[in-house]
C-alpha cells in the first residue's frame, strides 16, 4: 500500500507551475496534453483543457465526463462545455479578463488559430514536463510497483520460452502475465526479437521459432496507477555453434551497462552518462553498432525528460530523476544485444529500479 503522507498534491504541483510562470492578473496558461493534465489534476479522462490563472484553476471537459471529474479531478473548478468546447472555453477566459494565453507548444495549428484571434498568444515547450522530471515519493513508489510487476510477470514465463516457441507467442504469454500481475495498461507492445531479428532494435514479433543458439532481446514494461517502468534483458537459446562472437557483444554491453550506470550522480550531465556506455562500447570495436541514445526518462510517459543522449551536455542530474540505462549492439545478420535498467538519482550512487540478473542467460 502506498505510504501516507506521501508524494505532491495536485494543488502543489499547480502552484509550483504557477509560480514558476509568475502568473498575473490578465495572463493565463492553458494546458491541451492530457498527460500533463492528469499530472496536474489526477484526471484520467480523453477529453480535456486545464486553464490555469494568477488567481484560479479551471478544468474543462465535456458531459461524458462529468462524472468522472468529479471523482478524479483535484485543486480546480469543473466547468462542463456545451457545443462547439473551443468556442465555450474561449468565451470562459474573456469573461475571466485575459488578455495573454501562454498554450503548450502540442497545441493542433487550427486550435491556436482559434485562440489568436481573441488572445495574445505565447508557445511553452517542456514547461510541465521539466517539473515531472523530478519524481516525488508516490511516484517512485509507483515507478518501482510497475518494475516489480513486469519483473513478476517474466519469472512466470521464463520456464516456457525455449527453442520451437514463436516470438509472438513469447510476447502474448508475457503480455498476459503482465495483466494478470495487475498492468492495466500496457506502456508498449513486448518487443520479442530472435536470431536476425535481434539486430533491429525495435523489431515486432514474428512468427519466426526460436532456434538454438540465437540471441533474443526482451523489451517490456509494467504499470501501477498509470507510472511506468521499461526494462530489456538477452538472451541466448540453449544449442548452436559458436557462440563466442555472441558471448562476446554480451558481455561488453553488461559492462557498458554497469559503467553507464556507475556514472550516475547529482551533477553529472546526461551526456557524460551516455559517453561512459558509448566509450565501453567503441573502445571494443563496436561503436558503429550502437546508434541510438543511451537512455531516457519514465514515469506517467515511457519516453519523457531527460534523454539520456551524447548532445545533452546541459541537462544536469538532479535527486529523483528515474531514467533507464539501456546501450545495445546490434550486428546485421548476426544479432543483437541490449540490456535495459532503470535507476533513480539518488547522491553519488543510483538507486536501482529494475532488479533482475545481468548475467547472460542460457534457457
Amino acid at each position: 500500500m502506498l505510504p501516507q503522507g506521501t508524494g505532491t498534491s495536485g494543488t502543489a504541483r499547480i502552484d509550483n507551475l504557477r509560480q514558476r510562470l509568475k502568473l498575473r492578473r490578465g495572463r493565463a496558461f492553458l494546458i491541451t496534453s492530457l498527460i500533463n493534465i492528469r499530472y496536474l489534476t489526477g484526471f484520467s479522462g480523453s477529453s480535456g483543457y486545464l486553464l490555469i490563472t494568477g488567481e484560479g484553476c479551471y478544468f474543462f471537459t465535456d458531459f461524458r465526463y462529468q462524472e468522472q471529474s468529479k471523482a478524479e479531478v483535484v485543486s480546480c473548478e469543473i466547468i462542463i462545455t456545451k457545443k462547439d468546447p473551443v468556442g465555450y472555453i474561449i468565451k470562459s477566459i474573456e469573461k475571466k479578463g485575459i488578455k495573454h494565453l501562454a498554450c503548450e507548444d502540442t497545441l493542433s495549428y487550427r486550435q491556436f488559430a482559434m485562440f489568436s484571434k481573441k488572445f495574445q498568444m505565447t508557445a511553452l515547450k517542456d514547461t510541465i514536463e521539466k517539473i515531472r522530471l523530478i519524481k516525488d515519493e508516490a511516484e517512485l513508489w509507483h515507478i518501482r510497483r510497475a518494475a516489480k510487476r513486469a519483473e513478476d510477470a517474466f519469472i512466470g514465463i521464463k520456464p516456457q520460452i525455449k527453442a520451437g516457441v514463436t516470438e509472438k507467442a513469447v510476447a502474448s504469454m508475457l503480455e498476459e502475465s503482465l495483466t494478470a500481475q495487475g498492468v492495466s495498461n500496457m506502456p508498449f507492445k513486448v518487443i520479442a526479437a530472435s536470431g536476425r531479428h535481434a539486430a533491429m532494435p525495435h523489431a515486432k514479433p514474428t512468427d519466426k521459432a526460436l532456434e538454438g543458439g540465437d540471441l533474443l532481446i526482451l523489451d517490456w514494461g509494467g504499470e501501477s496507477d498509470g507510472y511506468y517502468s521499461d526494462m530489456t534483458r538477452t538472451f541466448l537459446i540453449a544449442g548452436g555453434n559458436d557462440l563466442s562472437k555472441k558471448r562476446e557483444i554480451y558481455d561488453i554491453v553488461r559492462n557498458a551497462n554497469r559503467e553507464a550506470r556507475n556514472s550516475v550522480r547529482t551533477g553529472q550531465s546526461a551526456a557524460e552518462v551516455d559517453m561512459a556506455a558509448r566509450r565501453v562500447i567503441a573502445d571494443a570495436g563496436y561503436g558503429q553498432y550502437f546508434g541510438h541514445s543511451t537512455g531516457h526518462g519514465v514515469g506517467i510517459e515511457v519516453h519523457e525528460l531527460p534523454y539520456i543522449s551524447a548532445v545533452n551536455r546541459k541537462q544536469k542530474l538532479e535527486q529523483n530523476m528515474v531514467f533507464t540505462i539501456e546501450p545495445g549492439i546490434y550486428i546485421p545478420a548476426l544479432g543483437g544485444v541490449r540490456i535495459e535498467d532503470m535507476v533513480c538519482v539518488t547522491g553519488d550512487s543510483p538507486q536501482m529500479i529494475t532488479n533482475l540478473s545481468r548475467n547472460l542467460e542460457i534457457i
